[in-house]
């Protein structure tokens, strides 16, 4: 009957009732199917989904129903892919919604930008604190720039300014060292002191201007080093509470000082600042004294003031000017006016922004026209200066009053800085709070702010100076940016998808697509814990893919286990091995989840969610034979799983039973321990009681001094003659550099297993080597695992002390055995004829791989990295290099382009090619270098060196990195000559001529035609030697003809009485 239905349904048209048929031509299947599909198409699928039995389709049957009803047809290879992709459920089966869902996953895609967007928290970092200087608390923190002569000036050149409110002006450089105080002080006062409300930098007079509580101005003159009170102006109507100051670099244009007073009102003191105007050194007049009555009439020179009294009815907490519309800003904790842009044109317009509460404090953007508003009641408003009726959007998450805010990047980023020392990061145009920050100092005091946008740096001022860095960039010189925002610890490729997917510490999940640098999706706070009702992030310490390649499972540090469609983000399933037990390793076999960390067991998980269990699906622990956590494991489908402990056990399993068949210790690798298949309950209840390794080992340290006794030290390598002998061991011992340990510590640090590696490509011959397992200290050991099979040999695999390998891969024929170690180095191996049959061994081209690796090209010197193997013939050692700061964590390789990805706790990951070339970093800022997935990288590609490598790397790393040879660096001379040269153009064909053309002969002459033909020459080797001259064939002599002498020459010629 299914039989019937299947023919029945592919022998139907898919016609719909009701659609007039009309012809199409082709369409283009090179591009997405999203972008083939129109609205009618979509209709006419949709309906033939519901006549489905089921409203599923299988591969074929959508395959001719886009054929029939869009004219499109895919190549069957690329058609199964897109199939998979569609068929999230993994069912063999698509539904409409799965198709439906594939096309709008294939339109956010398409919207994703190349554009670089950090993942970094926007204040990545703690403040740094800076003593004040300081009796009394900071009142403002302003900048003093260096006015050039043309009146431009930058954040690069000048001193930052703190004032006090008992006077007390401090100057300090850009990176916050103090360079020297003065002190603003009132001349009527002769025994109570000043109280200074606000401080205003006047840079292209030279002049600081400050505001004190008797209602006067001072201006001091600081040229030359100087702080001399230069004009003052007194009796105002109101203390000034605020100021600010506009200059403009045309000296013709009057400056202006805003002031803000108690009394709610605005003033503006217009100031002529050419040749210095009012602040021109006047002989006989040291101290110019004005009252503010004579300046508001105009009876003062270069002065001239304009007043807005009682525009609030508060006093006025900040001021500023607008130049767009020509209107000073001001704001109060007013409820009729809690923020007022009054125009200074004739017209005198103003703009009233309404706030019950009040203003605090308010921040301006002028290129995209954004007013941000901090209130008392805990909220942050944002304006259109034009639309002064209501905001365009509040943001709430504040629980005081915000004192300060700043906008970054021309409206991108909004700061904004409470009372309780809070700092909230907005992202205006997502309307959404990116960060929380909670580490500055708690303290009840004022508040005062800076913001340098050079150094992208806000520095508050209170009882102590905070220095915290907004969002800041990096430098090219020094990094290609950064791929997680911590630690990377996983990166695996996708062949279905040809996608790279990147796990960090962070517990980020980020979906990358290698060939055009876009990072296509983000799942941020993968693995989470509650801890004090605030959610947490948990590190990701393993993840695989499903055998199809079409799920993600990931495992984090506290034993947890997720399976991921990372296509669309979708956390599909939840598990658990055990409470704050770290996942080591994950691996999905059909049908079948095994997870291991440590809780020194391996546990067993269906994929499927149909079978419920007490972790949520079915689940199984298999038996407990190993006494120390899982440190790694691997598996060779569908034969066997081997994991390893800290400890040194090695244990080999039958994949499909789950029982183990073979234990060794890897420090005494050819003696094989027996197993005991019997349950031992005392075992096995204090195997259940959780101890950590640190216990263990404190545990085991306080017997050993207890008893007293000497401890016997445990050889790190075994003494076989098949493992390495002693004639390397000694040579190798004047090169290899080495690290002592006391001899307390050998007893309690064994020799542990941080990574294993199956060799899938290899048969199972006991005399085969197949699985690589990675030792602390520097060496990988070569197994088989076959029942009859064990230890066959090993080899040294790092040059450095104290360094040992913790992450490898392999390609899919294992040619090639890729190692990452602690230090940074990669290394590439030639693993071809290596423990093998001899029946098995192919022919090695050497000077193939020496073109393919310049590290195996001659040099001066031999590095450290050769000199290791210079008695270790086998395997060949292909490449070494550095390629992270920090240890390698990761390793995979794409067999399509030849290209290797490593990721490292330095927060990067990073591709090369087969040969050692870096690429590029992932996710890096830099402009992406477009690369093409199915073939090998060209040899015109731009490659470079990362900044971080350049400055630390070795010359063997520098060399494979540069492609086998040194760029030759100029001197400084050098350049400017080259420069010069390539300024002056000089014309050669006026000095040399033009070139020669063909026929370089000309015309008129032909080389004859050979006579003589080459003769077949065939030696006579019947005597000891062969008589070469004797074969030489040599063309007949020609006779010379003489010509005839002409006449009107004589025949006899007499030269010194001889005649010719």
């Amino acid at each position: 009957m299914s039989e019937l239905n299947t023919s029945n349904t592919q022998a139907r048209k898919y016609k719909i009732p009701g659609l007039k048929e009309f012809r199409k031509q082709k369409k283009d299947s090179s591009k997405e199917l999203h972008q083939i599909l129109d609205e009618t198409e979509l209709l006419q699928i949709y309906e033939i989904f519901n006549h489905e039995d089921g409203r599923r389709m299988n591969q074929e049957q959508l395959k001719e129903v886009l054929a029939n009803v869009a004219k499109v047809e895919y190549a069957d290879e690329v058609f199964e892919r897109e199939y998979l992709r569609m068929n999230s459920s993994c069912d063999g089966l698509v539904t409409w919604n799965e198709f439906i869902s594939y096309l709008i996953l294939g339109f956010e895609q398409q919207e994703v930008s190349t554009e670089y967007k950090t993942l970094a928290a926007p204040i990545p970092t703690g403040p740094t604190l800076v003593k004040s200087n300081h009796r009394h608390t900071i009142n403002r923190i302003t900048f003093y720039p260096t006015v050039k002569p043309d009146r431009s000036s930058t954040w690069h050149d000048g001193s930052i300014i703190t004032c006090s409110h008992d006077g007390i002006i401090n100057y300090w450089t850009l990176d916050m060292t103090l360079e020297r105080t003065v002190q603003s002080t009132c001349p009527n006062l002769k025994i109570q002191t000043t109280w200074v409300t606000d401080l205003a930098v006047l840079p292209d007079v030279s002049v600081i201007c400050t505001s004190s509580s008797e209602r006067d101005l001072r201006f001091y003159d600081t040229s030359a080093r100087k702080f001399e009170l230069r004009v003052i102006i007194t009796s105002f109507d109101h203390a000034v509470t605020t100021m600010y100051y506009k200059f403009y670099e045309d000296a013709d244009m009057e400056s202006k000082l805003i002031l803000g007073d108690m009394g709610g009102g605005v003033k503006i003191l217009f100031i002529k600042t050419f040749a210095r105007g009012p602040f021109k050194s006047q002989p006989g007049i040291p101290l110019l004294h004005i009252r503010w009555e004579k300046v508001f009439k105009g009876h003062v020179n270069n002065f001239r003031a304009l007043a807005f009294p009682h525009l609030h009815t508060d006093y006025v907490r900040q001021v500023n000017f607008y130049p767009t519309l020509n209107a000073v800003v001001s704001c109060a904790q007013c409820p009729k006016a809690g923020l007022l842009m009054t125009s200074i044109s004739d017209n005198n317009s103003s703009y009233t922004y309404k706030i019950l509460s009040g203003v605090w404090c308010f921040a301006l953007e002028e290129t995209s026209h954004i007013v941000g508003t901090g209130s008392p009641d805990c909220l942050v408003r944002l304006w259109n200066p034009f639309v002064p009726r209501r905001p365009t959007c509040t943001f709430y998450g504040h629980h005081t009053g915000i004192v300060q805010m700043v906008i970054q990047d021309h409206g991108k980023k909004l700061y904004t800085l409470s009372k309780d020392k809070c700092i909230k990061i907005w992202d205006i145009s997502l309307q959404s709070c990116l960060q929380t920050y909670l580490d500055l100092p708690p303290e009840r005091a004022e508040l005062t702010t800076l913001y340098n946008p050079e150094s992208r740096q806000w520095i508050i001022g209170s009882t102590m100076i905070a220095v915290i860095p907004l969002s800041p960039k990096q430098s090219s010189e020094h990094t290609d940016g950064s791929t997680h925002s911590s630690g990377v610890s996983v990166v695996l490729y996708n062949k279905l998808f040809k996608i790279i997917i990147t796990c960090g510490l962070d517990s980020y999940i980020i979906v990358w697509n290698p060939w055009d640098g876009r990072r296509l999706m983000v799942i941020k706070e993968g693995h989470t814990r509650m801890l004090h009702g605030e959610i947490m992030s948990v590190e990701i310490t393993a993840a695989t893919f499903d055998p199809g390649y079409q799920r993600l499972l990931t495992g984090a540090h506290d034993g947890t286990l997720k399976i991921w469609n990372f296509n669309t983000g979708t956390c599909l399933r939840n598990m658990n091995i055990e409470t704050w037990c770290e996942v080591q390793c994950v691996i999905w076999v059909k049908n079948r989840i095994l997870a291991m960390g440590w809780n020194k067991r391996v546990t067993e998980f269906a994929d499927t969610g149909a079978a419920v269990g007490p972790e949520g699906a079915y689940s199984k622990n298999w038996d407990m034979r190993h006494s120390e956590d899982i440190s790694a494991g691997a598996v060779k489908v569908p034969e066997s799983l081997a994991t390893s402990s800290y400890v040194g056990e090695l244990l080999l399993w039958r994949l499909e039973t789950g029982q183990p068949y073979k234990k060794f210790i890897v420090s005494n690798p050819t003696e094989r321990i027996k197993i005991h298949f019997t349950v031992d309950k005392v075992r096995d209840k204090a195997d259940v009681a959780k101890t950590s390794r640190q216990s263990i080992i404190d545990a085991k340290g306080a017997q050993a001094a207890a008893r007293g006794s000497k401890v016997q030290r445990t050889p790190l390598l075994p003494q076989q003659e098949n493992t390495l002998s002693g004639a390397r061991v000694m040579s190798r011992k004047g090169r290899l550099s080495t690290v002592s340990l006391p001899e307390e510590c050998f007893s309690l640090r064994k020799l542990a297993v941080h990574c294993m590696l199956f060799l899938s490509a290899r048969k199972s011959d006991p005399q085969v080597g197949t699985l690589l397992v990675a030792l602390e200290n520097g060496v990988i050991q070569v197994w088989n695992h076959h029942v009859a099979g064990g230890f066959i040999t090993s080899f040294w695999a790092v040059h450095k002390a104290g360094d040992y390998i913790i992450s490898m891969t392999s390609d899919d024929n294992n040619e090639f055995l890729f190692l990452g170690t602690t230090a940074g180095y990669i290394k590439t191996w030639l693993l071809k004829n290596y423990c093998v049959l001899p029946e098995d061994m192919e022919h090695i081209c050497m000077p193939k791989y020496r073109l393919m690796f310049p590290f195996m090209w001659g040099d001066r010197f031999v590095g450290r990295a050769r000199r290791m193997i210079a008695n270790q013939p086998f395997p060949i050692l292909l490449s070494s290099y550095k390629g992270h700061f920090m240890p390698v964590s990761g390793l995979t390789y794409i067999e399509d382009c030849q290209i290797l990805i490593s990721c490292s706790a330095d927060f990067s990951a990073r591709m090369w090619t087969l040969g050692g070339r870096y690429l590029q970093t992932i996710g890096t800022f830099k402009k992406w270098k477009l690369i093409n997935p199915e073939t090998k990288i060209p040899d015109d590609f731009e490659y470079s060196i990362p900044p971080d490598i350049k400055r630390v790397g070795s010359s063997t790393t520098l060399r494979v990195l540069c492609g086998g040879s040194f760029p030759k660096r100029l001197t400084i001379k050098q350049l400017q000559k080259q420069a010069q040269k390539d300024l002056i153009h000089i014309d050669h064909n006026k000095i040399y001529g033009t070139r020669l053309r063909d026929p370089i002969l000309g015309h008129h002459y032909h080389i004859p035609e050979r006579t003589t033909k080459p003769k077949e020459i065939k030696f006579d080797t019947s005597f000891r030697y062969i008589p070469v001259y004797q074969h030489l064939v040599m063309p007949q002599p020609n006779p010379i003809q003489v010509p005839d002498i002409p006449e009107n020459i004589n025949t006899t010629v007499c030269v010194e009485d001889e005649e010719i």
